[in-house]
């Protein structure tokens, strides 16, 4: 199989250097070329026929997968697409943004869509120039709405990124945004967490989202600026004991818990939808709390070393069985040869 993997070089994004692992992953099982933003073979807004002739001459690869979750790319691409653009497949990341855009976009121009989550139950309206008006949306309108293949893509780690570690700075770390309309838990974390810290003698560290747009997130410049990103990040995370957040409003699976997981470390969050698909179970591999009972919770499980370490390492297994860069690659590659029929 022959891919052209029309998204951002992301090894030094946040967030998203974990795509990159990804794609290298499914350069072992697949022959592949990338095209997108940061690659040298980029040319800013080429239509993609003719990037497919520039890379492929007339023996145009089998798929476009495009993993970036970029709504005007896909109108740009779902506009250029012509009888003899190879099938495409793009991603779904931000479900409560312009959902019947996303939706419309992809049953225009896409062959199939990898759904880092699968429902969604609030859209968020632009007031101006801003997303600021909340309202409820049909959990399931992706799933009753697309006309396409879909492939339940969730967030994974990658071993390169995120690993244990035997050594503890920290007792409890929260890193994350934290607005109170859509992250409510991460709120009153970030604002007791550390009064309940000193009260105890935890070592705790508590900070927020380094700034920026996702796409426009550069580790390099962020680490020069002394923000957690990159390699800090994953040792940070990796050396603390218990690392503590809430997943959203929405309720998403995401990439925190699979990057704990993945560094050997306790998750402790709210439930996030699809747990059961994801073989996430709570007091089995990581601890579920709200914002009446985390403090409690957190108490215990720093006081319980042997209990805290057994879920702590049942989610290490977890991931490494369920979400790694190369399952995900897998069930990539897997996809698309069903969509090939």
């Amino acid at each position: 199989m022959r891919i052209l993997f029309n998204t951002y070089r992301s090894d030094d994004l946040v967030n998203l250097n974990v795509v990159h692992y990804l794609e290298q992953e499914v350069a072992r099982i697949a022959e592949c070329q990338w095209s997108g933003r940061g690659w040298e073979s980029h040319v800013p807004g080429e239509p993609i026929d003719e990037t497919v002739r520039r890379l492929y001459g007339n023996d145009p690869p089998d798929f476009i997968v495009d993993n970036n979750a970029d709504l005007p790319e896909y109108r740009r691409l779902a506009d250029a697409r012509t009888e003899g653009t190879p099938r495409m497949v793009m991603t779904v990341n931000d479900m409560h943004l312009d959902p019947e855009d996303w939706v419309a976009t992809a049953n225009r121009g896409f062959s199939g869509v990898l759904m880092r989550y699968l429902y969604c139950p609030y859209v968020k309206r632009k007031i101006l120039s801003r997303y600021d008006l909340i309202r409820k949306l049909s959990p399931t309108y992706y799933l009753d709405n697309l006309k396409v293949p879909c492939l339940h893509f969730p967030w994974f780690t990658d071993e390169r990124i995120y690993s244990p570690s035997e050594e503890k700075d920290h007792d409890v770390v929260f890193l994350g945004s934290y607005r109170k309309r859509i992250y409510p838990l991460r709120h009153d974390l970030y604002h007791n967490l550390p009064r309940l810290c000193k009260e105890h003698g935890y070592r705790c560290l508590v900070g927020g989202r380094p700034p920026g747009k996702t796409p426009d997130r550069n580790i390099s410049a962020l680490a020069k600026q002394g923000y957690f990103v990159g390699d800090s990040y994953a040792r940070t995370v990796a050396r603390s004991k218990i690392f503590i957040f809430g997943n959203s409003i929405f309720d998403y699976p995401l990439s925190k818990y699979f990057e704990v997981m993945g560094s050997g470390t306790l998750v402790m969050a709210d439930r996030p939808q699809t747990e059961k698909e994801l073989h996430f179970e709570p007091g089995v591999n990581y601890v579920a709390i709200t914002r009446e009972d985390w403090r409690e919770k957190l108490v215990y499980y720093l006081e319980n070393e042997d209990e805290r370490e057994r879920i702590a390492r049942k989610g290490y297994e977890t991931v490494t069985k369920y979400h790694s860069s190369n399952v995900r690659a897998r069930q990539l590659v897997d996809f698309l040869q069903k969509l090939g029929g």
